[in-house]
Formats: structure tokens, sequence, C-alpha cells
């Protein structure tokens, strides 16, 4: 069974979360973790995932109107393939029930050295019941494009959701 712990600098799985978001995410796509652990106003998530007593993985999420959006969701490497991810995935979409969940992938292109990785990843929200939305974005030199579970996603909901996070959630978007 899979469980889902809120993390903070306090957790057991504090130092484990960091290790793997700096693993799995590029230095240019990575923002403080602190300011979503300390975050107060319920916009802001960083849980962990358990196996029993073993770390599995991670998810920093932000809430806003009726959309939760995935900004890091990693899996510990040795764990990858057993469908933790999907579990992870199950829980959250459990948690968030009635809202949208949005997760940002970046685009396919033929040049990028991790196509390949692109591609897979695309493919595991699909299987996970995510589609296609036709919003996009260019963030830190790179593009992405968004996929949705739960209803449809337009460019005005994405600029709802991040209008909302400047205005009230400012303080978890310093860099």
């Amino acid at each position: 069974m899979l469980v889902v712990k809120a993390v903070n600098e306090k957790s057991d799985a504090f130092e484990s979360v960091q290790e793997l978001y700096v693993r799995s995410f590029p230095e240019n796509e990575r923002r403080p973790l602190e300011p979503l652990m300390r975050d107060g106003s319920g916009l802001s998530e960083l849980i962990a995932f358990y196996e029993g007593n073993c770390f599995c993985g991670v998810a920093a999420l932000l809430n806003a109107e009726d959309i939760t959006h995935i900004i890091y969701f990693a899996v510990e490497e040795k764990q990858r393939n057993r469908g933790i991810g999907s579990r992870a995935l199950a829980e959250i979409k459990k948690a968030k029930a009635g809202r949208r969940i949005i997760v940002d992938i970046e685009a396919q292109r033929e040049d990028a050295d991790n196509n390949a990785q692109r591609e897979k990843r695309k493919q595991f929200y699909f299987r996970n019941g995510y589609a296609e939305s036709n919003v996009g974005y260019r963030w830190r030199g790179e593009t992405y494009g968004i996929l949705v579970s739960g209803g449809g996603f337009t460019d005005e909901d994405f600029e709802g959701f991040w209008s909302v996070m400047r205005r009230k959630g400012a303080h978890l978007l310093k860099q």
C-alpha cells in the first residue's frame, strides 16, 4: 500500500526528497522547495510517497481555484517500473477529487538529448488518464505542454491559475 506524507524540514523524508529532486530535475528547472514546505495558505503541498518504510517518490503541488498543478513529480530510480508512479498519481487524484489536475511536460523536440525520455513521460501520463490540452508555454529556455486529468483546460484557465498564484502565492514563486 502506498502511503502519502506531507514533507517539511523535520520530516524523515526531507533529505531523500532533496536528493531525488536534485537528481531528477535540471538546475534551470528547479525552484527552492522551502517555500512549498512552509506555506500555510493551502496553495502548495510537498508530499512524499512511501511503501512501508521505503521512500519511493515526491510530488510538489500548487492549488488554486479548481486546479491542482503537479509542478514536480519524481519516483526513486530503484522504485521505477513497479507501478509506484501510477499509484502515486491515483493517490493525488483521490485526494484532489473534483479538481482538474494538470502537469507540464517538456515538449517533444527531435534535437533534444532526452527526446525518448520526453515521449516515455508523456505516454506514462496518458496511461494514467491524462490528456493533451492546447496549452503550452516557455519557461527558463524550455517549451512545455500541459496535460490534464478531470476536465478540459484552456489558455484562460492557465492564466487564471497563475494570476491567483501571483496574487495570493507570490511567496511561493520566489526563484
